[in-house]
């Protein structure tokens, strides 16, 4: 794994109540940069974020989630959102009275303990 690496995904292979989803996926993410995963329904991409948020619903078969240059595989939701990992969807669920921005604003909050601006 390069030193410059936040995400590293070795042979990941995941399943969902026996069903296998993801099989021997790789990928690498540096520090900095912006990846977009696209596909049709059904192509796994939900199941690989949920996998590396560590949804206890998504069993890894086989591989290993490298963040920030740690082993993650095995550690749970919680450590996983403590480290900085967060999942949002692309229509997030609403919250009365709460923008998008300031619900990112929180959860970020909460994990850096620091006090964020939106810009």
């Amino acid at each position: 794994m390069m030193s410059n690496e936040l995400l590293n995904i070795q042979n990941l292979s995941v399943r969902v109540t026996e069903k296998p989803i993801l099989h021997n996926l790789n990928l690498s993410v540096g520090a900095g940069e912006t990846h977009v995963l696209m596909g049709p329904n059904g192509a796994g991409k939900s199941t690989l974020g949920n996998a590396i948020m560590g949804n206890p619903h998504y069993e890894i078969t086989d591989g290993k989630i490298f963040f920030d240059g740690k082993d993650i595989t095995h550690d749970s939701t919680d450590k996983r959102a403590k480290a900085g990992i967060f999942l949002s969807f692309q229509n997030p669920i609403e919250v009365p009275g709460i923008s998008l921005g300031n619900f990112t604003r929180g959860a970020l909050e909460a994990v850096t303990g620091q006090r964020m601006r939106l810009l």
